[in-house]
C-alpha cells in the first residue's frame, strides 16, 4: 500500500495522469520493461514491489487516500472521546481510568452518589484501529441491581441486568467483546456520534 508519508510527496499531476491513463487505455501500461513511460515505476507506488511489477497507479493512489481519511477520521474520533472525558468534570478533573486491552482502550468514568434510575459508570470502548468506538452504561436499578446499557453510533440495546458486586466485571467483558469485533468504521457519521448518543437519553 503506498504509505502516508510517501502519499504527501505525490503532485496533484500524479493523480491526472493516473486518471488520464484509466480513461485513455482502460488498463494501465506495466511499469517495466514495456512500459509506455505514462506511469512511474512500481517502486514509487509500492516501496517493497518487485522489479518490472504491473501495478494500477490509480487504484494505489485512490487506497492511500481512502486510509488517509480514515486516519483523520479516527484522530477526530480521539479527540471526541477527549472532549467527552473533559465534559465530566466538575470543578475537578474526571474521574475516570483507562485500561489498556489487546484491541483497544477502555476508559471507565465514574459518577458516584448515582441515585436509583441514574447513571453509575459509563466505559467507553476505543479501538486502537479507526472502526466505530462502543459505550457501555451502568446504571443503577432496584434492590441493588445495576441494568447494562450498550450504545453505539446508532443504537442503543439493553444488555441485562446484573448485581451491583458484579456490574464492572460485566462491562468490562461486554468492552473486550465488542473491541475484538468492532463496527466497521462509517464516515458519513460525525466523529461525536457516540457522544451525541450518550447524552440523547
Amino acid at each position: 500500500m503506498l504509505s502516508l508519508p510517501l502519499l504527501a510527496h505525490v503532485t496533484s499531476a500524479a493523480v491526472a495522469t493516473a486518471l488520464t491513463a484509466s480513461m485513455t487505455f482502460g488498463h494501465y501500461p506495466v511499469s517495466g520493461p514495456d512500459s509506455t513511460g505514462l506511469m512511474p515505476p512500481a517502486s514509487i507506488l509500492r516501496p517493497d514491489a518487485r522489479p518490472g511489477a504491473a501495478l494500477d497507479p490509480f487504484g494505489e493512489i485512490m487506497h492511500a487516500l481512502s486510509a488517509m481519511k480514515l486516519e483523520e477520521a479516527k484522530s477526530e474520533r480521539n479527540r471526541a472521546m477527549v472532549d467527552w472525558l473533559l465534559g465530566h468534570e466538575t470543578g475537578a478533573p474526571a474521574d475516570f481510568t483507562v485500561q489498556r486491552l489487546n484491541a483497544g482502550l477502555v476508559y471507565a468514568v465514574n459518577h458516584p452518589d448515582a441515585a436509583e434510575g441514574y447513571t453509575l459508570r459509563e466505559f467507553g470502548a476505543i479501538p486502537y484501529g479507526p472502526e466505530m468506538p462502543f459505550a457501555i452504561r451502568l446504571v443503577s436499578g432496584t434492590d441493588g441491581a445495576v441494568q447494562v446499557e450498550g450504545y453505539s453510533c446508532t443504537e442503543q440495546a439493553q444488555l441485562g441486568t446484573v448485581a451491583a458486586t458484579d456490574a464492572d466485571a460485566e462491562a468490562l467483558s461486554q468492552a473486550e467483546a465488542y473491541l475484538a469485533a468492532p463496527d466497521a468504521p462509517d464516515l458519513s457519521l460525525p466523529a461525536d456520534c457516540l457522544i451525541a448518543a450518550l447524552t440523547k437519553r
